[in-house]
């Protein structure tokens, strides 16, 4: 009998931790639909939105192919209870890493060429940083620390949005984007809203994570401690849906993802759900899509037409980050900037060339930094160009290399890619 007592335990524990897997991951729609419930006119204005977005998608086919990289200036909130929830630079660092990489086709563990799916992928050609200006036009580090006494934040109420409500306002939507990390319940790991959303609710917009699946080092916890929440909140707050469309079968608005029945979990074997009712083909569902709920380690990919439409939301709705100088720091002269140094090849997992447009006799000097303005190295001065640093042993992840002379100091954004 004790044996019988042992099994039943056994079986119901198996099926407590999948029904725990399987919990929901995202709320990004069900806090939309709220939204509307609160103000009616928003899915007009969405519906009207789509229209434009596809309208773009249709008069830019090219668009992947202008090289033409978008970097968003991003502002980190860590609202914590405890010491544990007060997570370490590092792993803000962690997370702006993997968001690089995954929205640049960098992640090392990409689709191979071989699988049916690598056609499909692609380079959004969009990057990120840690904001080095704040809204008052101050020097920051992109990250703000805030105490509450709130043990646990949810979807519902959108407190952790709000300093009156135990958490920080957020900064100008329309010139960063802002991450609130936490202590997320409900099962919840991430939400955020989408870009119909900033004109009706500026005060709402920007991407909620739970800091167990924020980054991949902390507190970062298995399965969703390799920062992918990040990739997929902030995939939806760029204008992206889940591939089965939030309905059996549904539609994501995208061309190039295979249709899918509901949403994925775990690791599914691959094919999966080949040739279905919904009509995908003999590879199956693409469940390896960021936009899924697989475990951390089985999302890997953004398709072209994802990447396209991302492009269009920062050429709509979120156009105002285009001109966004939250990445320069304090005092920079742009134009400058712009056009005084080339660096070449970028990203690079070796070395990168210096070149400059200067009077190669200026003495200049130039120094690396990480994304914490940590220096790394400090090169001297320079005065014949092109000249090589070796980057071979530096981690992978985005830097900033830094250029002063006797009157100017300006910075450029390079990636080192292992």
């Amino acid at each position: 009998m004790k044996s019988i007592y042992a099994l039943l335990f056994l079986g119901f524990s198996i099926l407590s931790l999948n029904l725990q897997a399987q919990t929901k991951k995202c709320a990004s729609m069900e806090i939309y639909q709220k939204r509307i419930v609160q103000d009616p006119s928003l899915q007009e204005k969405r519906d009207t939105e789509e229209i434009e977005t596809q309208n773009w998608i249709n008069s830019h086919p090219n668009t992947l192919l202008t090289r033409n990289i978008i970097t968003i200036p991003v502002v980190v909130h860590v609202v914590y209870n405890t010491d544990e929830e007060n997570i370490s630079d590092e792993q803000i660092e962690s997370q702006i890493i993997t968001l690089n990489e995954d929205f640049r086709l960098l992640n090392a563990d990409s689709l191979p060429d071989i699988h049916p799916f690598w056609q499909f992928t692609a380079d959004s050609q969009i990057e990120f940083c840690l904001a080095s200006k704040d809204p008052n036009g101050n020097s920051t580090n992109g990250i703000t620390r805030t105490q509450t006494n709130i043990t646990e934040f949810t979807g519902d109420d959108d407190q952790i949005k709000f300093t009156s409500e135990g958490g920080i306002d957020n900064w100008n939507p329309t010139k960063y984007l802002n991450i609130w990390v936490c202590n997320l319940g409900s099962g919840l790991l991430g939400y955020a809203t989408f870009p119909s959303d900033l004109a009706n609710f500026p005060d709402f917009d920007g991407v909620v994570i739970r800091h167990t699946a924020f980054g991949y080092v902390g507190t970062a916890t298995a399965p969703n401690d390799y920062g992918r929440t990040g990739t997929h909140e902030v995939g939806h707050w760029l204008n992206l849906h889940h591939i089965w469309g939030d309905a059996e079968c549904g539609n994501d608005l995208v061309s190039d993802t295979e249709p899918a029945f509901e949403n994925n979990y775990q690791c599914p074997d691959f094919p999966y759900n080949a040739n279905s009712s919904c009509g995908t083909g003999d590879a199956g569902e693409m469940y390896m899509n960021y936009m899924d709920y697989v475990d951390d380690a089985c999302m890997v990919m953004f398709t072209a037409g994802q990447a396209t439409r991302m492009r269009a939301a920062l050429n709509g709705p979120r156009a105002g980050l285009l001109t966004s100088t939250a990445c320069q720091s304090v005092g920079l002269d742009e134009n400058f900037t712009s056009n005084s140094f080339e660096i070449y090849p970028n990203p690079s997992n070796d070395k990168f060339t210096i070149d400059t447009h200067f009077d190669n006799k200026q003495a200049v000097s130039i120094s690396l930094y990480n994304l914490l303005g940590e220096k790394i190295c400090d090169l001297g001065k320079v005065k014949a160009y092109p000249f090589e640093i070796n980057v071979r042993d530096l981690p992978t992840g985005s830097y900033f290399m830094n250029f002063t002379s006797a009157e100017n100091s300006v910075t450029k954004k390079v990636f080192i890619s292992k």
